[in-house]
């Protein structure tokens, strides 16, 4: 049965959303390296930016559903 409170259900799809955007980002990134000019942002710190928060949100994410997860 799957009796998920409504609010960790939303929480787990919200992960699960970010999980793919940090999966279809290293696939950016590896697609950018190979042709830089096409597929590069107008800088490398907007790049670092946006991936490095993509990473720290998927990690913050996926540690409090595991965490909410333990308490259920």
């Amino acid at each position: 049965m799957n009796n998920d409170k409504p609010p960790l259900r939303a929480l787990e799809q919200l992960t699960a959303i970010v999980l793919l955007a940090v999966v279809a980002a290293l696939g950016w990134m590896i697609v950018a390296a190979y042709w830089p000019a096409q597929f590069r942002l107008p800088s490398v710190q907007m790049e670092i930016v946006i991936i490095l928060g993509l990473l720290l949100a998927a990690l913050l994410l996926v540690s409090v559903v595991a965490l909410l997860h333990t308490r259920t």
